[in-house]
């Protein structure tokens, strides 16, 4: 029998689904309470909410199974937080879901980690926004966290489980991110950066005020070229097509978010409009809904509308409403940023 190499059956598979709307790839926030109060974090907890139940999530997991659903990921917050983590992770790894935990390592205790070792995730994405215990904590704001990552890292690693660890940087850890970079090096571990920073979901703008310069931002480069990643996208300025779309992502499309409430949202950042699964089926949500609101027009003569350096840019309307109250008001950050990466191709 002919072994088939996971990349060759992802792209397989993609090439299969491309034709049509399918929801291979899904997020479910299984809670947005977390053990951390990470200063530039987005999440803010509805507090007139109720989670869902565990009947409710499993009920959920069957439906998005039954329409195609292969990637998944459990997120928060921090989903470990839920005492029947891992009741939802047997049920959704014996649905065959391919299932990725997004973690801070905090709660990586070695009954969870053992547990995952005899039942392995397709990958923990692991957050690590410092490398010592001054820098961590000054942005985690928990005493203690440091050394408990630490050391969930090497529980992870020593029982050869899938391991990405992604970091995000800020004006706290600018001055460490090449000590972060040579670590997680070290591991054998490839060094996933993110520098954008969103207001808060409940509309607070704390967590921008630790955004980097612009031009911080671009000196980042440095860190995809040690690695050889390239940063070439297939959108480019000359190729560009105008529209009046509103949503120009792939959300809705291949891929869906659920929150903590039974919300099917249509992005992480959009919590406005969404469809209840509490009242309706997640089928109905997502061929139904979904194309609702990927149908919605510009109804201004935005900038952003005719923007030829869209795809350089981190701006959408979910984040834009957020930070600026109207979905389609450019975001000044995102705006300049883009226009230097834009100087930077040009040069």
């Amino acid at each position: 029998m002919t072994k088939l190499e996971y990349r060759d059956f992802s792209l397989d598979f993609h090439q299969k689904t491309a034709s049509k709307p399918i929801p291979i790839k899904g997020q479910i926030e299984l809670t947005l309470r977390c053990n951390l109060r990470c200063v530039h974090c987005y999440v803010a907890k509805d507090k007139a909410k109720h989670e869902l139940s565990f009947q409710e999530i499993t009920d959920i997991l069957d439906q998005i199974h039954q329409q195609g659903c292969l990637w998944l990921s459990f997120t928060g917050g921090e989903p470990l937080m839920r005492g029947d983590f891992l009741d939802i992770y047997r049920y959704a790894k014996r649905k065959g879901f391919l299932i990725t935990i997004l973690t801070n390592g905090i709660l990586m205790v070695p009954e969870i980690v053992e547990y995952l070792a005899e039942e392995p995730p397709f990958s923990i994405d692991l957050t690590l926004n410092g490398v010592t215990q001054k820098t961590y904590e000054s942005i985690s704001q928990v005493p203690g966290s440091f050394r408990k990552v630490m050391e969930a890292i090497k529980m992870i690693l020593d029982k050869k489980l899938p391991l990405k660890i992604k970091t995000k940087a800020t004006r706290l850890n600018y001055h460490e991110l090449d000590k972060i970079k040579h670590f997680i090096d070290s591991l054998g571990i490839e060094f996933k950066l993110n520098a954008m920073l969103y207001p808060r979901l409940d509309g607070s703008p704390e967590p921008c005020s630790f955004r980097l310069s612009p031009e911080q931002v671009i000196s980042l480069d440095r860190f995809f070229q040690d690695n050889g990643e390239s940063r070439e996208n297939d959108l480019k300025e000359e190729n560009f097509i105008p529209s009046d779309n509103l949503f120009r992502c792939a959300a809705g499309v291949y891929s869906f978010h659920i929150s903590p409430y039974g919300e099917l949202i249509f992005c992480t950042f959009m919590r406005k409009s969404n469809f209840d699964l509490r009242k309706g089926s997640f089928k109905e949500g997502f061929y139904s809904f979904y194309p609702k609101v990927r149908s919605t027009k510009y109804q201004t003569n935005s900038r952003c509308k005719d923007c030829r350096i869209f795809y350089l840019c981190s701006q959408c309307p979910p984040l834009a409403y957020l930070e600026n109250g109207d979905c389609e008001k450019p975001i000044d950050y995102f705006c300049q940023l883009a226009h230097k990466l834009a100087e930077n191709e040009r040069a």
